[in-house]
């Protein structure tokens, strides 16, 4: 009894504690729109202060509310002004309270929109996004942050309260919210991260110092390392994708030969294929039927990502399920070992998948399911999906799961406005962005994991840009023509020279014509290939076994549009060198990163003396050309070099990818 008494104080104690830091109860008589202390938000054509009213006609309590109005089609949005912006402190939580209804029931959303600065404005981690659904009679709502385990108050320092009222850009709908409140008090459990920017790291290495011209040396004996050659991988959607290949839903192969054809002579090093337990003939002919794609495509299966759970997490499976896949590859004399337990599992942040509504329900079933797999195949490779961004679905994973994982799935995708930021900002600055990102979940991976060989696997990569129009990734042709093609190529130059990762496939392999965001091939046009094609095509060729040091200089780009982005400057034109196993052919994959600018290039090599260069150039100078070729010609061609033993001269285009082979003429 005493300590049941002990426990009531200390609980009174700490909402005794609790500090109302914002309020909000639309009673000040205004007539401006926006009401006094919030501001509109996102681009410029939604910001219409009609779709932002004090309401004297709804109200939860009082005389008023705020009526936030999302027109069909639109994307506007309204925050808490900056000047009220919340300051988090250590060790303590927050917790929002607001009443809401809507006109139209249905979802709507609110998130915690996070900055390290206001003055400008730098984007930091947000701690949340939350969807909720708004009904026709007012309903309150409730979400608590914590500091240490949503965000780090040193990282998202200022928070701006953030309402839209659909969830979708398609609906129209009207919502009222009324008596906004938000306290704060400490926390009576915190949780200690390591904070991810503090942590020591390796910086992002470019191998090229600044310069007017492409000047640099290549020594045959200088190796950095094996070159990462399992990053040219491209990932399949599902056993029975979305488009009905590579089989259909009766378990028919249904992959035209052009196509399985040209998947082949991508010379894929690695795939990943997920929800193989989804499927209606269960996860034992699933597994047949992925080994099956393995052999005719030629895909080794020992470098093919294979993961169980339920596309959309709406309900998760068993332990059991898991252990009994495993244990018929192993009989079956598969040599699957590579284990994704669920695919982005966190998408509870958006209000979808409702089997884990929690990091920490996550974390008990990857345990039981990594338990069950060890005790059928103790070598198996497990491997756990994080958000890059969101702190309890990343860092906190990562902690509550050290020892039970052996790789991570972060899904690098790149977020940028493909109409609104310049060519140079997404084929470099966002990469070199998100490359530092990548180091950085690296050296919490060393720190979590002391003595353990974990590493990274990014089974799933590219952009998921969303557009004027609501237009989303898949059906955004910049996503795959020129601009995506420069973005992934960069990326790819880092991802096999540093070491970064183990492995990364990127999506997605098949893909419709009405959606060519990602396009690989299409079964619709069998032989036809998207620009994407082709870089893969040509950089698979291009990945030696040895990654070789590059020592000279480049332009340098250096970001100007956004303060967060100023620290990221970097090669104008990266490189890759390597060299082939036999020693005979010396490789360089060169991006040019500029829209406008040509560079002048001379390359001299060492300990290597080239009897024969060739050089293949992709490029389009279509801003929103098509992602799908007419032919293999309308972006490939055939590049001179000029060369002399020991030297390799050129101008690199603009906006352009070159490989090159160098023969060994000793």
């Amino acid at each position: 009894m005493k300590r049941f008494f002990v426990l009531l104080v200390a609980l009174a104690l700490c909402r005794a504690d609790a500090a109302m830091i914002f309020h909000d109860d639309f009673e000040q008589a205004s007539t401006a729109s926006p009401p006094p202390g919030w501001t509109m938000w996102g681009a410029d054509q939604y910001k219409k202060p009609a779709n932002y009213t004090r309401d004297t006609t709804q109200a939860h309590g009082g005389q008023a509310s705020f009526r936030i109005h999302h027109p069909a089609g639109t994307g506007g949005y309204i925050v808490s002004s900056p000047a009220r912006a919340l300051r988090p402190q250590a060790a303590t939580q927050l917790t929002l309270k607001f009443w809401a209804r809507a006109e139209q029931p249905g979802p709507a959303q609110f998130r915690w929109t996070a900055y390290r600065d206001l003055q400008p404005f730098v984007e930091a981690p947000s701690p949340g996004m939350f969807k909720f659904e708004a009904g026709g009679e007012w309903r309150e709502f409730t979400y608590t942050v914590r500091e240490g385990l949503d965000l780090f108050a040193d990282q998202s320092r200022y928070l701006l309260l953030t309402f839209a009222a659909a969830t979708d850009t398609k609906d129209e709908r009207t919502l009222w919210i009324d008596d906004v409140r938000v306290t704060e008090e400490p926390d009576p459990q915190p949780v200690h991260l390591i904070n991810d920017e503090t942590v020591p790291h390796a910086a992002l290495e470019h191998r090229l110092q600044p310069g007017e011209r492409l000047e640099f040396s290549v020594d045959a004996t200088r190796r950095l390392r094996r070159a990462t050659q399992e990053v040219g991988g491209v990932s399949f959607h599902r056993v029975c994708g979305w488009t009905g290949q590579p089989f259909n839903r009766q378990g028919d192969y249904t992959l035209a030969p052009a196509l399985e054809s040209a998947i082949r002579d991508l010379h894929m090093p690695m795939t990943r294929i997920y929800a193989v337990g989804d499927e209606p003939f269960g996860v034992e002919r699933s597994l047949d039927k992925v080994a099956e794609l393995c052999r005719r495509v030629g895909m080794p299966q020992e470098k093919c990502v294979v993961e169980f759970e339920r596309q959309g997490a709406e309900t998760m499976l068993t332990p059991e399920t898991w252990a009994r896949g495993v244990a018929y590859s192993l009989r079956s004399g598969y040599k699957f070992h590579h284990w994704e337990i669920a695919n982005e599992p966190y998408t509870s942040l958006w209000g979808h998948g409702q089997a884990f509504p929690t990091a920490d329900a996550f974390s008990e079933h990857f345990k039981d399911v990594a338990r069950a797999i060890r005790a059928v195949d103790p070598q198996a490779q497990l491997g756990v999906d994080i958000h890059p961004t969101n702190v309890k679905w990343g860092n906190y994973l990562l902690k509550q799961l050290a020892g039970h994982y052996d790789f991570v799935a972060p899904h690098y995708y790149c977020g940028a406005n493909l109409h609104q930021l310049p060519f140079e900002e997404i084929a470099l600055t966002e990469n070199y962005r998100l490359l530092d990102r990548a180091l950085r979940a690296q050296a919490l991976l060393r720190a979590y994991n002391p003595g353990r060989d974990v590493y990274l696997y990014d089974t799933e990569w590219g952009m998921i840009c969303h557009t004027p129009g609501g237009k989303v990734a898949d059906e955004e042709p910049r996503n795959a023509n020129i601009i995506g093609t420069l973005h992934r190529a960069v990326r790819l130059i880092y991802y096999a020279r540093e070491d970064i990762l183990r492995g990364a496939s990127s999506w997605q392999m098949l893909n419709k014509l009405r959606a060519p965001g990602f396009g690989i091939l299409a079964q619709e046009a069998p032989e036809q290939r998207f620009m994407l094609y082709w870089l893969y095509y040509y950089f698979n060729r291009h990945v030696g076994e040895w990654a070789l040091a590059t020592d000279g200089t480049a332009p340098f780009h250096q970001p100007k549009l956004a303060a967060d982005r100023a620290q990221f400057s970097g090669p104008l034109t990266p490189v890759l060198a390597t060299l082939s196993k036999d020693e005979r052919e010396l490789y360089l994959v060169i991006a040019n990163g500029s829209w406008t600018r040509s560079v002048p290039c001379r390359v001299q090599l060492r300990n290597f003396v080239a009897a024969r260069a060739t050089g293949v150039l992709l490029s389009s100078d279509q801003l929103d050309g098509p992602p799908l070729l007419d032919k293999k010609e309308d972006a490939v061609t055939n590049f001179p070099l000029a060369y002399a033993g020991d030297e390799v001269t050129c101008t690199l285009p603009a906006h352009a990818v070159l490989f090159v082979t160098l023969q060994n003429g000793k």
